[in-house]
């Protein structure tokens, strides 16, 4: 997946000890195609959680983001509640 900070426009937002970030590519055709990068922050690691680049194209970068964005707390949210389902199970 190609990221160029200095072309391609993203947002980078932290939820519940998350990072959300989402990226709109540029595409040859000057359309948009988002992706979507989390990473773990709760114990400082930053480590990569999850990768994620959706196909369909956008004609402006914030609607890119907006998409990538809302899937990423969409997966942050299914993980915590795995987590919490997980945590009830083992008490």
């Amino acid at each position: 997946m190609r990221f160029n900070p200095l072309l391609d426009p993203f947002v980078e937002t932290g939820y519940f000890g998350y990072s959300l970030r989402g990226i709109a590519h540029r595409q040859p055709d000057k359309t948009f195609r988002a992706s979507l990068e989390i990473r773990d922050f709760r114990y400082a690691s930053g480590e990569l959680l999850y990768e994620s680049m959706f196909s369909e194209t956008f004609t402006a970068a914030d609607a890119a983001i907006a998409r990538a964005m809302g899937r990423g707390q969409q997966v942050v949210d299914d993980l915590l509640h795995l987590m919490n389902v997980e945590e009830a199970v083992e008490t």
